[in-house]
């Protein structure tokens, strides 16, 4: 089973970011394989602060680095995914 991590960079009380976690969460329950998604408070890290404090929420692919901005829609993160996963 591949394991694939992905990060969403957001922060405490924005309400865009709570709508792409529930996207992104109701995304990943659609694939078959172990995704696993981490939040990142941008706030709370000073290197994500100064590099994505104007565009979040972004969901971010470790292993290989790709980002996704927001506004994204179901059907992006779906490919995103499935880009990801190949």
């Amino acid at each position: 089973m591949i394991n694939s991590r992905l990060v969403l960079l957001g922060t405490e009380g924005c309400h865009l970011c709570e709508q792409a976690e529930k996207l992104v969460l109701w995304v990943m329950a659609q694939f078959p394989t172990e995704l696993v998604l981490n939040k990142i408070d941008i706030v709370d890290e000073t290197e994500y602060l100064a590099a994505y404090e104007l565009i979040i929420p972004v969901l971010c692919h470790v292993e290989s680095g790709q980002e996704l901005h927001w506004p994204f829609t179901e059907q992006q993160v779906q490919l995103f995914v499935a880009e990801i996963l190949d």
